[in-house]
């Protein structure tokens, strides 16, 4: 399973959290990519999270910990698991889910805010919210 993160610093003067009133909530968004001219589907999913992982490591500094992780697929018939990945005709879908820190005051906030930063660096994608949690 390929992955990328990107750790942030923290700030070590705990201003981060304490002058604002906002926590640290991580989001996680599926994110379908495509690649196109893939030979096998590990280089699809190589391709998928360094491209992902090039155009969200350019969000601001209000977001922390960016990571890459690729989807897996479970088959309640066989408990096995495979990466979500199509790959036809050397053009392929990767399934990614895409995590990051964000502050805010609630979880929907985090979750607007983390679907602003990103969301621009991934023009024409959709993002699901998969999860969000307190840090």
């Amino acid at each position: 399973v390929e992955s990328e993160s990107h750790p942030e610093p923290t700030p070590q003067d705990g201003s981060h959290s304490a002058t604002t009133g906002n926590e640290w909530h991580s989001v996680t968004f599926s994110v379908p990519w495509i690649v196109r001219g893939a030979d096998t589907g590990q280089d699809a999913i190589n391709i998928a999270v360094s491209e992902v992982g090039k155009r969200i490591s350019a969000a601001s500094d209000r977001t922390r910990n960016r990571n890459i992780e690729v989807q897996s697929l479970g088959c309640n018939d066989c408990n096995s698991r495979t990466e979500a990945l199509l790959l036809v005709s050397k053009t392929a879908l990767v399934g990614l889910f895409v995590t990051l820190e964000v502050q805010a005051k609630s979880a929907e906030e985090a979750e607007q805010r983390a679907r602003r930063e990103i969301g621009p660096h991934l023009e024409d994608t959709p993002l699901t919210s998969v999860d969000v949690s307190y840090e």
